[in-house]
């Protein structure tokens, strides 16, 4: 029954009607759904017809590629447009057209530091980069070469070079320019009647900043913050250039009658002065801490503020406790340990109390031991912290150095009969205590102190033992100076001595007594950490790097995120500071925004926003709570956007 025709399918017989039936006809669908499919009759095979069906209008339909045929943006051999899809249907989205952070905005970049040519350091301290390229804390620490002694007679301050003996600067201790009530600057201290700023007590931050705490007996007594980098300072007058004191002749002595090298109140690396406490408050003990926070000590009013570095505004006021029928502990001197407190003593009392810095709250007063056979003792003057964070006192007229261990809450006493009365103390990393004595003895009595004549001695031991005692000052072998209230030491190892008598200061090598004695301002009386040392050594060793990056050519710019990736081992962390001009010679005058400590972080937002001007400076800040472990940054990533 076959007729031999494909097209009208295969035809069969029926036995049953001896008929032949009509076959199906053939499928022709080829499962391609770009095609048209049917039998053509007159070739007799099935024909397949590609249908470019183009329901979007777009030239190119589903079968030819398109990937979505109903949106005329989208097909094969388009351009890619950054809006989020597929324009060229290639599987990807916005290739090759996203911005350098990964949107759609043209003007958004994205920095990175280092570039190809690795870390720039040129503007940098205590930082190195390893053999992997990272940045990271370098075996010396931060580095600072200067002593500031506050001279208490006429309130300036001298910054003594530590590596030659000569006056870098000279300046006022304070800056009168309204919004505080310090004295005139050069007025005469007085102690029993109003008159002077009287400053004492210095303490320098990790930037190589001093902060002054001036005394001002019977007045408002304030607080003084100077630069230590020029970097630092504010071009108040806007002439491009920071005018500040200089040893301009090179003779090693700041002379107020060779013109600029003492600028007094146009001097722009004094930043700024505050009050703290009342009238009569009487600041003496200063510290800074860790985090870069001030914490000054009121003698007479028996409480504590903490300062905010930036500005000085207060930050926290704690009331210390009572101590007996006197009254509450009024604070002498003060120090930093790096389990974060601040330790303050008492003058004469044996008497010691911590604050944690990061609560405020106080820990219990501590009173160094009493001696049989003595009134003499305990007693106190100076205070310093060693590298196990261990609290030491010097004995003032009790010929002692006393050391209290926070760990077991135990004293012990060092006894230094051949020292004298003892007044400044510090220590070293190498666990060497250093203590400064002003006098063979000093006596209290009903009618008041008597002295001795003024010497000059420091005394040396081991930090661990009391024992290897050295003094070097006796009377066969005399230092240079007299009157020796103050010790510090300097970041080359050598001690140095502020001699409130012959108004100078003696560098000491420890190892062989070799001393000499150079000049500063009228009646020096400064015996806390005047060099930073210890800050940077026991406190919070740390080093930084600055970077500028360039943002808009035009218009503002919009910093937006700031990024690092880093290794940050327990015990490390990473701050980051940012401030902003338009031209890069101004960016030493702006206000510095942050720190930044977590990553990423929205310059928008709080401590934010960063200002939106074309030039972005970051501060890396690298802090290790020892002398052995270091955070290692391999780049930090900063984001910006240029508004069209």
């Amino acid at each position: 029954c076959d007729d031999g025709v494909f097209c009208n399918g295969l035809e069969t017989c029926d036995p049953a009607t001896s008929s032949c039936v009509p076959g199906l006809p053939p499928d022709c669908d080829d499962g391609d759904e770009c095609t048209r499919d049917s039998c053509n009759i007159r070739a007799d095979t099935c024909r397949h017809v590609v249908d470019p069906r183009d329901e979007d209008g777009d030239g190119v339909g589903a079968c030819e590629g398109d990937c979505d045929d109903t949106d005329p943006t989208r097909a094969p051999g388009f351009e890619e447009v950054c809006e989020g899809i597929d324009n060229d249907c290639d599987g990807r989205v916005d290739e090759g057209v996203l911005s350098e952070c990964g949107d759609c905005r043209p003007g958004c970049h994205q920095i990175t530091i280092p570039d190809a040519d690795g870390w720039d350091t040129s503007t940098s301290s205590g930082v190195e980069v390893d053999a992997m390229g990272r940045l990271r804390l370098s075996e010396t620490r931060t580095e600072s070469y200067f002593a500031w002694i506050a001279n208490t007679l006429f309130g300036n301050v001298t910054k003594l070079d530590t590596r030659d003996g000569t006056q870098a600067a000279e300046y006022d201790g304070v800056l009168v320019d309204g919004t505080n009530g310090a004295r005139p600057p050069g007025e005469r201290c007085r102690t029993d009647a109003p008159g002077g700023n009287c400053p004492s007590r210095t303490a320098v931050d990790l930037r190589g900043a001093v902060y002054i705490a001036n005394r001002a007996f019977f007045n408002q007594g304030t607080v003084t913050k100077i630069a230590g980098l020029e970097a630092d300072c504010i071009d108040r007058n806007g002439n491009g250039r920071i005018d500040t004191s200089r040893d301009l002749d090179g003779d090693g002595i700041i002379e107020r009658s060779v013109p600029g090298e003492f600028l007094g109140q146009r001097d722009e690396c004094i930043l700024w002065t505050v009050d703290v406490g009342g009238v009569n408050g009487v600041p003496r003990a200063i510290a800074v801490d860790a985090a870069g926070t001030v914490w000054v000590g009121l003698h007479d009013e028996g409480t504590v503020v903490q300062l905010d570095p930036n500005d000085g505004h207060i930050l926290r006021t704690v009331i210390l406790p009572r101590t007996g029928p006197g009254g509450r502990f009024r604070p002498y001197g003060a120090v930093g340990d790096s389990r974060g407190n601040i330790w303050f003593v008492e003058s004469a009392s044996g008497n010691i109390i911590s604050v944690d810095a990061a609560t405020g709250a106080f820990g219990s007063r501590e009173t160094a031991p009493t001696r049989t056979g003595t009134t003499a003792c305990p007693s106190s003057y100076g205070i310093a912290v060693d590298a196990r964070d261990r609290v030491w006192i010097a004995g003032f007229f009790c010929p002692s150095a006393f050391r209290f261990d926070p760990a077991t809450r135990r004293w012990f006493e060092v006894r230094l009969p051949d020292s004298g009365a003892t007044r400044g103390i510090a220590a070293d990393a190498a666990g060497h205590i250093y203590v400064a004595s002003s006098h063979e003895w000093i006596l209290f009595g009903p009618s008041g102190p008597s002295f001795s004549d003024p010497i000059s001695r420091l005394t040396v031991f081991d930090a661990d033992t009391g024992g290897a005692i050295r003094i070097f000052g006796t009377p066969a072998r005399p230092l240079p100076g007299i009157g020796s209230t103050g010790v510090g030491i300097a970041s080359d190892g050598d001690v140095w001595l502020v001699n409130q008598d012959s108004s100078t200061a003696t560098r000491i090598d420890p190892t062989t007594g070799a001393a000499r004695d150079f000049p500063v301002g009228d009646t020096p009386y400064t015996y806390s950490d005047f060099t930073g040392y210890a800050l940077r050594t026991f406190t919070a060793p740390n080093g930084y790097l600055r970077t500028v990056v360039a943002g808009c050519a035009m218009g503002p710019t919009e910093w937006e995120r700031l990024d690092w990736t880093a290794t940050v081992p327990a015990g490390t962390h990473i701050e980051v500071r940012a401030r902003s001009a338009d031209r890069v010679v101004d960016l030493g005058a702006a206000s510095w925004v942050g720190p930044f400590t977590t990553r990423p972080t929205d310059l928008g937002l709080p401590p934010g926003p960063v200002a939106e001007r074309r030039y972005l400076e970051l501060e890396i800040t690298l802090i290790s709570d020892d002398e052995r472990t270091s955070p290692r940054i391999t780049d930090v990533s900063v984001q910006y956007n240029c508004p069209i």
